[in-house]
């Protein structure tokens, strides 16, 4: 199948590992030109040099600081220019709160909430001006399903991005502007937290994957195919949705 990415260009958060690179190295084999963020130099340089040396679109990748206003306006408008445009605009970065504290409260606020409304705020002409403009958010089925843990800012941050994500293709979709949300369930790879957990907890990582039909969590890989497709022209149709792709780990029906 088609997905008609070729010479498109696509902005990415969180783009130097996990799902977000696995959804960039995807794009750019399709012939996408991409410009992703991440926090740590080494990640940056890597990630940008494995998308690059794989050939098909080019990647540039940009340090920022999403629970900065200022650094995330900056990044966008960085990205705009190194890319002259854009057509696809996911926001995978997340603050990861599990504590349910003030401050894990405000960073996941920063940077699951906020940095995707300036992200859009800036972007917004350029996904105009784009012939097949979409925007894919990464929640969480955190946003859906009680998974036993202490109250925390994760899942009620994640909720917050499935309502914006609507207003966005109900007042857009005139413009030609799509908006979705993908949520996974638990994903692993190589240095991400469920890789952690299965290193320091296995019996706590074997019991999750019995709760997954498939026997098994899911790959960043398995997710960029998703999110790839979702946020391509291949598609259109797709708008103002929550996709869970979690494998059925969350027995519930919308």
């Amino acid at each position: 199948m088609d997905l008609g990415l070729n010479k498109m260009k696509a902005i990415i958060t969180g783009g130097s590992r996990g799902i977000g690179l696995h959804t960039g190295a995807l794009l750019a084999s399709e012939g996408c030109d991409i410009a992703f963020c991440g926090r740590t130099p080494s990640d940056i340089k890597n990630a940008t040099d494995q998308i690059n040396a794989a050939g098909g679109g080019t990647a540039i990748g940009f340090q920022a600081d999403l629970e900065s206003e200022d650094a995330t306006r900056e990044f966008a408008r960085s990205a705009l220019a190194e890319l002259n445009g854009v057509d696809i605009l996911i926001h995978n970065a997340s603050g990861f709160d599990m504590t349910g504290d003030e401050e894990g409260w405000m960073r996941t606020f920063q940077v699951d909430m906020m940095a995707g409304v300036r992200l859009v705020e800036e972007c917004l002409g350029a996904l105009k001006a784009s012939e097949a403009a979409s925007i894919t958010f990464i929640g969480s089925m955190a946003s859906k399903f009680h998974f036993g843990r202490p109250p925390s800012s994760y899942g009620a941050a994640k909720g917050a991005m499935r309502v914006y994500a609507n207003d966005l293709a109900q007042h857009y979709g005139k413009d030609g502007i799509r908006a979705n949300v993908i949520s996974p369930g638990a994903v692993w790879f190589e240095g991400g937290a469920w890789d952690k957990r299965k290193k320091e907890s296995p019996p706590f990582y074997a019991a999750v994957e019995k709760t997954i039909p498939l026997g098994r969590l899911g790959t960043a890989d398995e997710l960029a195919r998703a999110i790839t497709f979702v946020a391509s022209p291949a598609g259109l149709w797709i708008n103002a949705e929550h996709i869970a792709v979690d494998g059925g780990q969350v027995a519930a029906v919308d």
